[in-house]
């Protein structure tokens, strides 16, 4: 819980927050940084210091084309903090940074190349075809009996598969010309992001 509480003062500076969001990109070194921010170098190395010291951003030099090595920063593997604050509760969660339900890793791998599938698919009905396996691998997952509405792993699993089954859903009726259907499957998708 100490260290929680240490990267949630951490990442309350707004300089910080918008330091980690840049690198979110991809990995900068300080120049790069304090260019696209508007903050002046100094300033970019001390909040930057505080962020590896926190384990949040890590360096390694990197060969330049125009002459010496460079220094740059990236953010380490993820971590997961959940803040509930509402009349009845008030937690601070951290969680792993992937999903570790075994129904869920059974699952992913086959709907990763499905999906990859989907995207390679030359046609529109090539592409229905392989969204109806994804469908039917969600399905799956959505009405796992093991599925805990409270646990961290259930939730994520269940929020990737819904979005993995409307999207699905939508390419389905495309194939079919079913657009005012479409529209209804993509309308719902805004509701769930």
């Amino acid at each position: 819980m100490e260290r929680t509480k240490s990267i949630l003062g951490i990442v309350g500076n707004e300089t910080r927050r918008r330091i980690l969001a840049f690198l979110s990109e991809g990995p900068h070194y300080v120049l790069e940084i304090s260019k696209k921010l508007d903050i002046t170098q100094p300033a970019v190395l001390k909040q930057l210091t505080l962020l590896e010291r926190a384990g949040l951003v890590e360096s390694f030099m990197k060969a330049s084309k125009y002459g010496a090595s460079r220094k740059y920063f990236k953010i380490c593997d993820s971590v997961n903090i959940e803040v509930v604050i509402n009349p009845r509760d008030f937690r601070i969660t951290k969680h792993p940074s992937t999903i570790s339900c075994p129904v869920y890793l059974e699952n992913e791998k086959a709907m990763e190349e499905l999906t990859t599938q989907i995207n390679e698919a030359k046609n529109l009905n090539e592409k229905a075809v392989k969204a109806q396996e994804m469908m039917r691998r969600t399905a799956t997952l959505l009405s796992c009996e093991k599925y805990i509405a409270e646990d961290w792993n259930c939730r994520n699993c269940h929020m990737i598969s819904s979005l993995r089954k409307r999207i699905s859903e939508t390419i389905i009726h495309m194939s079919k010309g079913e657009m005012t259907s479409v529209i209804q499957v993509l309308t719902s998708l805004m509701d769930l992001v």
